[in-house]
């Protein structure tokens, strides 16, 4: 218990550190809640833990069914989020709700909450926060985890959710205010007002990347949903698009599909696929030598890997939009100190931007605003779009208006 304890004062005194006066609050207080009824035994905890379902470890964790090991587990993740409240209190202020699916969004799941809490720890204020993992997106578990929320006693929701289970979210979401980080508002026009949608505009991004394409446009894709998403995109600008060549694995013939294409010298070549093949089908180019005009890509590259996966002159004609702004240092710090990144991982940025948003017109209007962007009448984010070229040891800003 002494461990416990002063590892939560360490946490606070590293939060604080930034200000030569005490905090004047107390711990923030979080929530695991069990929506499935049946129990949880030793396997059972020991597979959700060797599965990383942390969330769903935690709210069915169990200590007539536990074992030392399992014990200090939940111990060690309990300090983190903060279970083992020493004293209790009487909150007016922020109470938010995370609504977490955890097999759908994966790694993501620890990472949302945890922005969540390092904005709230960064704004010093009385504050509440709940996580309910609705395990998966299917419509039922959506509306149980939501019905849930209410009946705990929050209305302001953030939702990090696929486009599996937006249907669901906006069927459901009645009587709740609900941010959804993920997803743009381009994908459902016909929300209610009370779902504010945070999403990349990557139709905007695209925009502004064929400012810096030559002639043709070849598509290197991969075959996800954003993916073939983002292929759409494309076609649908005001471009000549030759050729979309998809890549799934490193099982894929690259020597076929690249050595003797013509058209890719005198082409510009998207990339809309993850950062590892991204990188991998830079170098195969040079390899095979053909030389495009320029590599062109949305945000889902714009990250450091990129860099360390390819040689520069792989990518010295890879250009890269990102619409990240400044993040404030202090909350920066906080996020790294939770394993988090606000420079390059957008969905953390957007998760920031709408707790800001709900906290200043629903709790506090004075707090201190920490972002630029506004929600528009639509309720979407209205991101800034820059474009980087990616140079021999970082990105570097271009003029938007392209090249001559």
């Amino acid at each position: 218990m002494k461990k416990i304890l002063f590892m939560l004062i360490f946490l606070y005194a590293f939060v604080y550190a930034f200000s030569d006066k005490p905090s004047p609050i107390p711990l923030p207080k979080s929530v695991f809640l069990d929506i499935n009824p049946a129990v949880c035994n030793e396997t059972c905890l020991d597979r959700l833990l060797s599965n990383g379902q942390l969330f769903s470890f935690m709210s069915r964790y169990n200590e007539e069914y536990s074992t030392k090991a399992l014990d200090e587990n939940y111990l060690n993740y309990a300090q983190v989020f903060n279970l083992l409240m020493y004293y209790e209190y009487d909150s007016e202020n922020i109470k938010l709700a995370v609504l977490i699916p955890q097999k759908s969004i994966k790694n993501y799941a620890l990472t949302s909450v945890n922005a969540v809490l390092a904005y709230l720890l960064r704004q010093r204020g009385d504050f509440e926060l709940a996580v309910f993992n609705s395990i998966d997106e299917s419509e039922e578990a959506i509306r149980l985890t939501l019905n849930e929320i209410r009946r705990s006693g929050y209305l302001y929701v953030i939702a990090p959710i696929t486009q599996d289970g937006l249907d669901a979210l906006i069927k459901n979401g009645y009587g709740m205010y609900i941010f959804i980080p993920t997803l743009h508002k381009s994908l459902y026009d016909s929300a209610s007002d009370n779902i504010i949608f945070g999403g990349i505009d990557y139709n905007a991004q695209i925009e502004a990347l064929n400012n810096f394409a030559k002639e043709n446009i070849i598509i290197f894709s991969g075959e996800s949903k954003l993916e073939l998403s983002l292929n759409d995109m494309v076609k649908n600008q005001d471009v000549a698009v030759d050729d979309t060549l998809y890549f799934t694995s490193l099982k894929d013939n690259f020597k076929k599909a690249i050595e003797n294409n013509k058209k890719l010298s005198s082409s510009s070549v998207y990339l809309n696929m993850p950062r590892f093949m991204s990188g991998l089908l830079a170098s195969q180019l040079r390899a095979y030598k053909q030389t495009p005009l320029a590599l062109l890509s949305t945000q889902i590259n714009y990250h450091p890997d990129i860099l360390n996966l390819t040689q520069y002159e792989d990518r010295k004609n890879l250009y890269l939009a990102n619409s990240i702004g400044a993040v404030d240092a202090h909350l920066d710090s906080i996020n790294a100190f939770l394993g988090n990144n606000m420079e390059y991982d957008w969905v953390n940025y957007s998760i920031s931007i709408g707790v800001e948003y709900i906290n200043v017109n629903f709790f506090n209007d004075e707090f201190e605003k920490l972002f630029s962007e506004d929600i528009n009448s639509y309720n979407q984010i209205e991101y800034d779009t820059n474009i980087f070229k990616a140079g021999q040891y970082g990105f570097i800003k271009q003029d938007i208006r392209g090249l001559d």
